[in-house]
């Protein structure tokens, strides 16, 4: 497949699925932040480190990611192995420290690319997700599709648009079950702080397929990103 092609898959992948059935949908606040460093080790071959603080009305949890990747000879695309831990506190009454974890291994094909002045992104990742309350592993495809428009000449300062979403493959017993899961869709704006950091700020819209709950969820959040880039 060619590289062009990539962001097109992304795109179709992206397409809502139909429901056989419309359901109640409970709104909630969070907020949610990240911080990415990518660079070069020996090239080809990469390295990504991510932290993801997330706060929400009724638990907090922290992403940690590691990830080696390498390079390919297509200018823009790269494949990735990773790892991410998940530690999460919900709060209650009677022991506002509960914790749960998640572990996830993923592997990852990135692709950077641009069309005229918008810069692309397209990403995808599949991931087997060990989850405390699972019998098994959950497996997880998601794709995004990211795109920044710059607003001035210098390229300081863009606008940004991106949406993810994500399929569970299977169903594991006190787990995730098979089929769409969620979409995430931001639109904000990036501030470019030096060649190599940058910031963006803007708002998430989150919804959450949960078919074993009485009703769906519907995020909303403000999310500042910060990029340490030196790819």
């Amino acid at each position: 497949m060619r590289p062009m092609l990539l962001p097109l898959l992304g795109v179709l992948l992206m397409l809502p699925a139909p429901s056989a059935e419309a359901r109640p949908v409970n709104s909630e606040a969070q907020g949610w932040y990240a911080a990415i460093a990518q660079g070069p080790i020996d090239r080809p071959f990469l390295y990504s480190l991510e932290l993801q603080p997330r706060v929400g009305q009724n638990d907090g949890r922290l992403i940690l990611r590691s990830a080696l990747g390498l390079a390919l000879p297509v200018p823009g695309l790269s494949v990735w192995l990773g790892y991410a831990w998940i530690p999460v506190w919900a709060w209650s009454d009677e022991d506002p420290t509960v914790r749960l974890n998640e572990s996830r291994l993923y592997q990852q094909l990135l692709y950077n690319t641009a069309l005229g002045p918008v810069k692309l992104v397209s990403r995808t990742r599949l991931e087997q997700r060990l989850l405390a309350s699972a019998s098994g592993a959950s497996h997880r495809v998601r794709t995004l599709l990211r795109g920044a428009y710059p607003l001035d000449a210098e390229g300081t300062f863009s606008l940004v648009l991106w949406d993810e979403v994500f399929f569970h493959l299977n169903t594991v017993e006190g787990g995730p079950r098979a089929g769409f899961d969620q979409n995430r869709a931001f639109v904000g704006a990036a501030w470019k702080l030096s060649p190599h950091v940058a910031l963006e700020v803007g708002y998430l819209n989150n919804f959450i397929r949960r078919p074993t709950a009485p009703a769906d969820a519907m995020i909303h959040a403000p999310y500042v990103f910060t990029v340490f880039n030196y790819l």
